[in-house]
């Protein structure tokens, strides 16, 4: 598990990478204003209701831990197809990925604490931090390499397959858990599935509230809902499973990881159908 988690996490990484350019870092002086909003609601609006689930529905630890690693999670590859295919600004989504990726090695040792109170799961700062960087900005920045350096031709042909690859990279790190958790997940399945989706929906709206202060009301609504509330559920899962040694607080990511295509999809058609009735 120390070794396969890690590296399909690197992979996704990877993937993202190469939808990466380094254009996508400079929009954030050209929209500073789009983009800051959107990582705000990432790293702060998201956990806020975290924190209100976590709260609301009384939690038990290990579910609440898991909950709270996801929330501070980034987002991911999964979440720029699904913004581009609702119909949102493809080039926000991946920005949002971008400057996401690259910060949440620092944010997320920062704020694991104030849920994970308890000592025994704790985590030393510079390692974690060394440890995040060598499994997200790394491969990112390799992605980005490999991407920059590849013909058009072969950026045609094998991005996308490698990119649907990294999908199959999060299969095995649900295949790794559940097989290491088996009678865990029976017994948490219910409590940790209304959490995760939870999590999942209101973190969609609240993306599409405050896209309702923007003048481009309709793209902005599709991109802001999925990258606030569609997060990379393979860095909380390489955290809990990994960094920590929990693997039972990686059951919620796990679910999360799973149920959170419900509601992508549903987007994905709303949108489509939208755009049919205009047309």
């Amino acid at each position: 598990m120390t070794v396969v988690l890690p590296l399909a996490l690197a992979w996704i990484m990877f993937c993202v990478g190469l939808t990466l350019s380094l254009k996508d870092f400079r929009r954030v002086l050209v929209a500073p204003a789009a983009v800051v909003t959107g990582l705000v609601l990432q790293m702060l609006g998201l956990p806020l209701l975290a924190l209100c689930i976590i709260y609301f529905l009384e939690l038990p630890s290990t579910i609440a831990i898991g909950l709270w690693l996801l929330s501070l999670s980034p987002g991911g590859a999964t979440s720029n197809a699904i913004s581009q295919m609702s119909g949102g600004d493809a080039a926000l989504s991946i920005s949002l990925t971008a400057f996401s990726s690259l910060l949440i090695p620092l944010t997320l040792p920062l704020m694991l604490p104030i849920i994970m109170a308890d000592s025994a799961v704790s985590l030393p700062y510079e390692i974690t931090v060394m440890k995040l960087c060598m499994v997200t900005i790394l491969p990112v920045a390799l992605g980005m390499v490999a991407r920059s350096k590849a013909s058009l031709a072969w950026s045609e042909r094998w991005v996308l397959r490698l990119q649907r690859s990294s999908f199959a990279a999060l299969l095995i790190t649900v295949v790794v858990i559940v097989l290491a958790n088996m009678q865990v997940v029976a017994q948490l399945w219910s409590i940790a599935a209304v959490a995760s989706m939870t999590l999942c929906l209101s973190g969609m709206l609240l993306g599409y509230i405050v896209s309702r202060f923007w003048g481009e009301i309709d793209t902005m609504a599709a991109t802001f809902a999925v990258e606030v509330g569609i997060q990379n559920a393979g860095t909380a899962i390489f955290v809990a499973a990994v960094l920590l040694q929990r693997p039972d607080l990686a059951l919620t990511p796990l679910l999360y990881g799973i149920l959170m295509n419900v509601p992508a999809f549903a987007l994905i058609i709303f949108r489509q159908r939208k755009r049919e009735s205009y047309a």
